[in-house]
């Protein structure tokens, strides 16, 4: 009475199992695949890819800030260890599967082939004892060659019986080769991944606020790659849940059917029938627990996943609009400066009326304008001042050198546009470091002059165009004629 109790007990176990396996939400495939050792190293590797994914990309959202937490490691790394409970125990169930443990089409051929070997060596044997004497050696010879291909038959049936009954320790040899290349599940409870430092953001503010929001999309694309894989091994999970409690459903009905009405039939055979139920069902529930436990791991990595890319959204609105001040100010700072070089354009045309004068402070306005310009990107660009300043020093000191005559030019041609300067038109002497020249102003550039060259007595053009540096200023001798003046220097130098 004791014994039916149990059974009724166990029996019960199991369909209160099967009710709860049935409660896993619909998935979009509610079949499962069958069952052999390639689905299951299939599977198996899936989550080990799923799993690496998932630390690779914990690691560099975390550069972005502290964002995963060593919880969420955790709880990647249990829903991994599931996933090898889950692979022994369909490896486990592999072994007592009926289907599985039946014998290949090759193996039950020879078993038939034996079968009918071992009768027809009866039947020969039979013969051969009331067989007349001119007909017993050639029985006797039948009777060898059937000896002989009946132990070549045993050895093939040995053969193929042992390379069968190898698969399922080979397919224990692969789990456990997949778990040695995970380091973290070596021990029982590994310690997690310390979280890696902030890179900090180099450059001024805005160019930090720049590489930030980089940094910030090609989380959030990581982060939604690892939620489409999560779901993807959430739902194949989910639809091997419901593959074995729609399994152990109808061994639940049959072992409490057993349990509490055998039947007629002998006490002997529904022993054994429950005993090969009972065994399968434990097998069963072996697969689905850790699979439950698997499924819900991933559905709390998931909502975990769908947190934290609301985070990474929060931040990234925070960013684009510290970003948009930024640009806001730099642009008022250049709205500034714009609406200063059109005032001074404005006065210039309304106050200026000697034409040389104003092309000489329209071209300061460019210069000073373009300048300022320049400044105020680099300086809101650059962060360190010191250094920035250090590097023009050295800058300037260098094209200074190389553009010293070019720059002497320039100055020589602000100095012509004095007060006391020259003019278009001026008749002017030079001596120059190459010669000496009395002419009229026909053009004053950026960097050179030029004369029309007079001669004679009274001054006629030569037809000749001499051109100057405008550095004679500063090199050379200069003079300039007053208006009215029509001589021709007594001197010329050799």
């Amino acid at each position: 009475m004791r014994i039916q109790r149990l059974s009724l007990l166990t029996a019960g176990l199991f369909i209160g199992v099967c009710v709860v396996a049935g409660a896993e939400p619909a998935s979009d495939d509610a079949s499962a695949p069958a069952v052999t050792a390639e689905t299951i190293v299939s599977s198996l590797n899936a989550s080990i890819d799923w799993y690496r994914d998932a630390r690779v990309t914990m690691r560099e959202v975390n550069r972005t800030g502290a964002l995963f937490a060593a919880e969420d490691q955790e709880t990647a790394r249990q829903a991994l260890q599931r996933a090898f409970a889950v692979a022994r125990a369909r490896a486990a169930l592999l072994k007592q599967n009926p289907d599985a443990a039946a014998a290949p089409p090759a193996q039950q051929r020879l078993a038939d082939a034996r079968n009918g070997l071992e009768t027809a060596i009866k039947a020969e044997e039979d013969w051969l004892r009331r067989a007349p004497p001119a007909e017993r050696a050639a029985a006797r010879r039948r009777l060898e060659l059937e000896r002989a291909r009946l132990a070549i038959m045993t050895q093939l049936q040995g053969f193929s019986a042992s390379v069968a009954s190898g698969a399922p320790a080979d397919l224990s040899q692969q789990i456990d080769a997949l778990e040695q290349s995970v380091p973290e599940l070596r021990v029982p409870t590994a310690p997690p991944e310390p979280v890696p430092s902030v890179i900090e953001d180099a450059g001024s503010r805005t160019l930090g606020l720049i590489t930030r929001l980089i940094r910030l999309r090609q989380s959030r694309a990581n982060v939604d790659e690892l939620m489409s894989a999560t779901a993807t091994l959430s739902r194949s999970v989910t639809a091997d849940t419901r593959a074995i409690g729609d399994a152990l459903r109808p061994l639940g009905a049959r072992l409490s059917a057993l349990a509490e009405n055998p039947g007629t039939a002998p006490a002997t055979d529904v022993d054994r029938e429950f005993k090969i139920l009972l065994a399968r069902a434990k097998t069963l529930s072996a697969v689905l627990v850790p699979l439950r436990e698997q499924a819900s791991l991933l559905r709390r990595y998931g909502d975990d996943l769908r947190g934290w890319t609301r985070a990474l959204d929060t931040e990234t609105r925070a960013v684009l609009k510290s970003l948009g001040l930024e640009v806001l100010r730099l642009a008022a700072v250049i709205g500034v400066v714009l609406i200063g070089a059109l005032v001074w354009r404005l006065l210039t045309l309304r106050y200026i009326a000697d034409a040389s004068r104003r092309r000489l402070l329209l071209t300061a306005r460019t210069i000073v304008v373009m300048t300022a310009l320049a400044l105020v990107i680099v300086f809101h660009f650059a962060s360190e001042l010191t250094a920035l300043v250090t590097a023009l020093g050295f800058a300037a000191a260098g094209i200074a050198f190389a553009l010293q005559n070019v720059i002497l030019a320039l100055a020589g041609y602000f100095a012509m546009f004095s007060p006391d300067g020259i003019r278009v038109g001026d008749r002017v002497s030079l001596q120059g470091p190459f010669g000496y020249v009395y002419g009229e102003v026909v053009e004053i550039g950026f960097v050179r002059i030029r004369l029309r060259e007079l001669s004679g007595d009274p001054a006629q053009p030569t037809g000749r165009i001499v051109v100057f540096p405008n550095s004679v200023v500063f090199t050379g001798t200069f003079i300039k004629h007053p208006p009215g003046e029509d001589a021709v220097p007594l001197r010329r130098s050799a």
